[in-house]
């Protein structure tokens, strides 16, 4: 692909006639040099992301754009995400037509048929399981498992013992956290249920409204009865009830009981040996499991596959498959269920992983891109989120898990791999997700990633909105896999390539915090290598321009 830096320049200024915009060109980026006309979307932020800079004055992706100028009289071909992540709720009315399925493999015959190693993965296979249907929700953090895993002063090697220093302070500080959050934790849901019964005992029957206006009329000099009514207001407008209340503390204490314990053998339930990678006797076909406190798998396949109510949308959308895999709980994916799975997407005919976690320790970072090598091999592009951290990923002694960039080698190891920070819809100082990492060289682009509309895992019927990197490297796979399924021949370099390439930069300055901690102004530019986020409308048109030149 040669010729993309010249063919860019031909798609971006025919992409750019239109009168009284505040844009300037150049042979590889739209600048936006005005922000006057920054539009309102509160009232319709729910398709934002797929808006555009020019027509809507939006910074989305230009997605139905592309549908109105591009792919109307088009048809792709089908094109498999690879989402490893958290269960995924595949009954969910938004999801159950976009659900792989492993056609070479007979349901429930206990049989593997399709000789892939995994019995009866009909949908994809679930790595935190065992083979009698249990399953794990919580596990530890990386760095609890390298304390367990060495000893200081145990090791002559100079690295290991670096690593275990490093975690140890990783571990101290989070424990340290953990146990004060724990504290308050259980000192808010003693105060909620105190203010529950006062609030039962004013309000036996139905709480309206004006009943509670009436009692406080009646008790105007009683301020701990009008304290408890304002808390229980606060509690309703905060949308804070029992159910938060017991997954809140849940969490807590299974941040110090699980996820910190060096005792608690994460994988007992499992059963595999977790330092053998041939050993993969474990895990079950169970994809959509422990769905009320495990979200996250459905709100980023919801992402991928949402139309919005737009009906060319919903055809193209329709031909993206979603395969789950499902390694993460509560706690840092394990290395050995990471690298199997981006295995397992790639031998079976994934064309794009989603992997939206990550973790600053491995203990394992071999495995792992042992796997990204195997999956740029065999074309499979991979799209990782930057991480939620608000860190520069490019600071000294910083590392990020998965990575195309070895931290033991110093080198890249592959050039099918994508990292993606989070922005925002607001054109000012907080034009990316108040929390997103960022790095010139560690982060390649950005993607929209702030109030993102998408399926809830509550019940089969629900949706929702969802914020962070996550969510912005579900929205740049939404963006490959219409690129690929249009243009199937593209590699996963390729691929890459484009999309970085005809991505939309911001002359915008940010808000961050750099690597002393302290806050500073960086434009937008510098967050990432590419400096912009991505637009598949300019993608398309690119892609288009190269297919025929190749064609010739």
């Amino acid at each position: 692909m040669k010729k993309i830096n010249f063919l860019l320049c031909i798609v971006l200024f025919t992409s750019c006639v239109k009168k009284n915009t505040p844009i300037v060109i150049n042979s590889q980026s739209i600048v936006i040099i005005d922000n006057n006309k920054e539009k309102e979307i509160t009232s319709n932020i729910e398709n934002w992301l797929v808006q555009d800079i020019q027509i809507d004055t939006i910074p989305g992706i230009s997605l139905l754009k592309a549908t109105e100028s591009f792919l109307k009289e088009k048809t792709g071909d089908t094109v498999i995400v690879a989402l490893i992540d958290m269960p995924v709720n595949i009954n969910h009315e938004g999801l159950k037509a976009h659900i792989w399925k492993n056609k070479n493999e007979i349901i429930n015959n206990n049989i593997d048929d399709d000789k892939n190693g995994y019995i009866d993965d009909i949908n994809g296979w679930n790595f935190i399981g065992n083979l009698k249907g249990e399953n794990i929700v919580f596990m530890n953090y990386e760095y609890t498992r390298i304390l367990k895993a060495h000893s200081k002063g145990k090791y002559s090697d100079s690295s290991i013992l670096k690593q275990y220093n490093k975690a140890k302070i990783a571990h101290d500080s989070r424990t340290e956290y953990a146990i004060e959050a724990y504290e308050n934790v259980k000192r808010m849901d003693s105060m909620f249920r105190q203010n529950k019964a006062t609030i039962n005992y004013l309000f036996p029957d139905e709480i309206t409204k004006e009943k509670v206006d009436s009692v406080k009329l009646q008790n105007l000099k009683n301020k701990s009865l009008l304290d408890a009514i304002e808390l229980f207001q606060l509690y309703q407008e905060e949308e804070i009830d029992e159910a938060y209340i017991n997954e809140t503390l849940l969490m807590a204490k299974n941040r110090i009981d699980v996820l910190l314990n060096v005792d608690f053998n994460d994988r007992e339930k499992i059963g595999d040996n977790v330092n053998d990678l041939d050993n993969k006797d474990y895990g079950n076909n169970i994809v959509n499991h422990n769905l009320d406190v495990m979200t996250h798998g459905t709100l980023m396949a919801g992402i991928i596959v949402s139309h919005h109510n737009n009906e060319t949308l919903r055809q193209i959308i329709g031909k993206i498959k979603i395969m789950p895999l499902c390694i993460s709980g509560y706690g840092d994916e394990n290395d050995k269920d990471m690298a199997l799975a981006i295995k397992y997407a790639v031998d079976n005919g994934a064309d794009i992983i989603n992997i939206s976690s990550g973790k600053y320790f491995s203990m394992h970072e071999n495995w792992v891109q042992d796997a990204v090598r195997y999956a740029n091999k065999k074309n499979v592009l991979v799209v990782t989120s930057s991480g939620n951290n608000g860190l520069d990923l490019n600071a000294p002694g910083i590392s990020n898990y998965p990575n195309d960039f070895s931290f033991s080698t110093n080198s890249e190891i592959s050039n099918n791999f994508i990292k993606v920070g989070g922005s925002n819809y607001k054109m000012d100082s907080t034009f990316v997700h108040p929390a997103t990492n960022y790095g010139q060289s560690e982060v390649d682009i950005f993607a929209p990633g702030e109030e993102i509309f998408t399926t809830s895992s509550l019940n089969d019927s629900t949706y929702t909105y969802s914020s962070g990197t996550s969510a912005a490297a579900a929205v740049f796979t939404k963006s490959a896999a219409i690129i690929k399924s249009f243009y199937p021949n593209f590699t996963a370099s390729e691929l890459k390539e484009i999309l970085m390439k005809t991505g939309v930069e911001y002359n915008i300055n940010v808000k961050m915090y750099d690597s002393l901690d302290n806050k500073v102004n960086i434009p937008f530019k510098k967050l990432s290598k590419s400096g912009k986020i991505v637009n598949v409308h300019n993608a398309l048109m690119l892609a288009e321009l190269l297919s025929n030149n190749v064609s010739k």
